[in-house]
């Protein structure tokens, strides 16, 4: 084993590869996963407009046997700390207590009120046809859509969600992540969640907004009417949230809302079960999704790999031949991992996720062989994703 500054022409081409592979890799850290992170800077500096109005708002609730998570969090959002509101419970056909936990409610509350989906309604979205009825109710111009199991993390939940809706914007997306998430055991979880959160925020700030997410989701009323409601895709159980945004998102219309008082606590009673299931729920309606996004962190993740067999192709052959490869490989992957945990660490500090360090890279790593795992049970249970397939 030597050290030698003579190189010859192939070792020069592999030098370059492994620089090009690197520059990607710190590009895609530096401008789309920390974009999000810049985005909370600017706001806190104040460089951010919002509006002094407080519009009315009517928030609608999905709920489906979710008694107990009314019970629990629907006072937190009862009791929000704004002027104008109402709240709409629309029960999907439950079969526990669920409308016997509004009705009490509602003697204690007096913008609380309750629609109902009958269990008889088949070969349709019933999520859909839900908010759907929910929207038609509501007495306000804007809703905000969320779910029984979410809990604000504030009082002033809808006061920061509304402060976005200045002239121009239609679509206000919020952050919700699922209670545990930071847990040790739920590592992967976290890690997954708060990858793909940062893909679609980034787009989002980027003005290229593809979807966004349900559980903390405010629109105008007028433009679900004006495009039909869901009615493009009223051939599939889900994309009330990402295929309605995907169609309906401009590069002006649509912001974001980071800020911690705007957040949304997501309650599951097996948080890896409800993980499993989204995560193949937004597997399955990314294809009919109109984004350039498929395409650019499909590239990212190719990279990934090509990175990594570089860097161990290079430090093995430094092993054997020229020291200075091993050493300039190492030193490569340690440049990058240093970017990438630092993006990571305070990225999930900023959004309540887990911290990671040493797994990081490991889930790097696994993360495209288990998209790939679920990729492959997804399209062996492709048709229960259909309206004629009852769930």
């Amino acid at each position: 084993m030597q050290v030698s500054f003579d190189f010859n022409g192939i070792e020069i081409i592999l030098f370059i590869i492994m620089f090009v592979l690197f520059s990607i890799q710190v590009f895609y850290y530096l401008y789309f996963y920390r974009k999000p992170l810049k985005y909370l800077e600017s706001e806190e500096k104040g460089d951010v407009l919002y509006t002094d109005k407080r519009p009315g708002v009517s928030v609608i609730v999905y709920a489906k046997n979710d008694a107990e998570h009314l019970e629990v969090f629907l006072s937190s959002i009862l009791s929000q700390n704004y002027p104008d509101f109402d709240v709409i419970v629309v029960n999907d056909g439950s079969t526990d207590e669920t409308r016997d936990v509004v009705t009490r409610l509602e003697s204690e509350y007096d913008n609380l009120y309750q629609t109902y989906i009958p269990d008889e309604a088949r070969s349709l979205s019933r999520k859909k046809l839900a908010l759907t009825v929910g929207i038609k109710a509501a007495k306000h111009d804007i809703v905000m859509l969320t779910n029984a199991n979410c809990e604000p993390e504030g009082s002033d939940w809808l006061t920061y969600m509304m402060r976005n809706f200045v002239e121009g914007v239609d679509i206000v997306a919020g952050y919700a992540y699922i209670d545990g998430e930071g847990q040790r055991k739920r590592r992967y979880v976290a890690y997954d969640r708060l990858m793909f959160t940062l893909r679609y925020v980034s787009y989002i700030l980027l003005h290229k907004t593809y979807m966004a997410e349900g559980y903390n989701l405010a629109y105008r009323k007028d433009l679900f009417f004006r495009n039909k409601g869901f009615s493009k895709h009223l051939n599939l159980h889900y994309g009330d949230d990402d295929l309605f945004i995907n169609e309906v998102a401009t590069a002006d219309n649509t912001r974001i809302e980071l800020s911690p008082e705007s957040r949304m606590i997501i309650h599951y009673e097996n948080n890896f079960k409800a993980w499993r299931e989204l995560k193949l729920r937004y597997d399955f309606t990314a294809a009919y999704l109109k984004t350039g996004s498929k395409f650019v962190f499909g590239f990212e993740r190719m990279t990934v790999y090509l990175f990594y067999v570089s860097i161990v192709l290079l430090f093995v052959y430094g092993l054997y031949y020229n020291l200075l490869f091993s050493a300039v490989s190492f030193l490569f992957w340690l440049l990058r991992f240093i970017v990438q945990v630092t993006i990571y660490r305070k990225s999930a500090k900023r959004l309540s996720s887990n911290k990671l360090f040493f797994l990081l890279p490991v889930f790097d790593l696994l993360q495209s062989v288990i998209n790939l795992y679920y990729k492959i049970i997804g399209i062996c249970s492709k048709s229960k994703n259909f309206t004629w397939q009852n769930l």
